[in-house]
């Protein structure tokens, strides 16, 4: 290639990227790159939805390569799987706070509900958890399940000893159903019912926090 072509096809490239500034690239070390590119995926999935995050939105945001991002998540799915991971490990340990401080009397039962309710809607995760499981990526959601199971396993061993195990676990699984569900569909299309049936922002987080004590005891009547 003689050098005036290749000046000319210089002169071409620089015309096309004019007015952009690329992003640099950087070395970083594996756990790095991990890190960064959950970072990032959270906020496009908090900023434009689920469908959003994808590697080469990632990859462009952090001037990393396409291919390095394959190399640590296998794919864009894999990508979604690994934040949905961090995401509802994060909860996880928040909800064990208050549990605890549920059980040294430091807290109330609204908290807990607020915590579950937060994580969902404004954490994003609610959005991601239900674009998974419509686009038939349902599979990996599995890391919801281990980190639930942790939870109630973990409440469990913190219960009463002397109490019956069999409905201690029937207590804490149906308040942790009650809960996530709520929340999840509260995040998702809760804002729309809420205006079609005139009520507040804090309606549904206000009912599960009037039901969830009578679904943990059955003895005691919802208020």
């Amino acid at each position: 290639m003689s050098i005036v072509t290749q000046a000319k096809k210089a002169a071409r490239s620089a015309g096309k990227n004019a007015g952009k500034t690329p992003v640099p690239r950087v070395r970083r070390t594996p756990e790095e790159a991990r890190t960064l590119a959950l970072a990032s995926a959270r906020r496009l999935l908090l900023a434009e939805g689920p469908d959003a995050i994808t590697l080469q939105a990632v990859a462009s945001d952090l001037g990393m390569s396409h291919t390095n991002l394959i190399h640590h998540f296998g794919s864009a799915a894999g990508l979604q799987s690994e934040l949905m991971r961090q995401m509802v490990s994060e909860l996880t340990t928040t909800i064990e706070s208050a549990v605890m401080r549920l059980r040294a009397g430091k807290g109330e039962v609204k908290d807990f509900v607020d915590i579950v309710f937060d994580a969902f809607d404004r954490g994003g995760a609610g959005r991601l958890a239900a674009w998974m499981a419509l686009s038939g990526e349902s599979t990996h959601l599995a890391p919801i399940g281990e980190v639930v199971r942790d939870y109630i396993d973990s409440v469990e061993r913190g219960a009463d000893a002397e109490g019956d195990a069999a409905r201690i676990h029937e207590r804490v699984t149906s308040a942790t159903l009650f809960v996530t569900v709520a929340a999840l569909g509260d995040a998702i299309i809760g804002n729309e019912l809420r205006k079609m049936v005139g009520r507040e922002r804090e309606a549904v987080r206000k009912l599960m926090g009037a039901l969830l004590p009578a679904v943990l005891d059955p003895h005691r009547p919802p208020r």
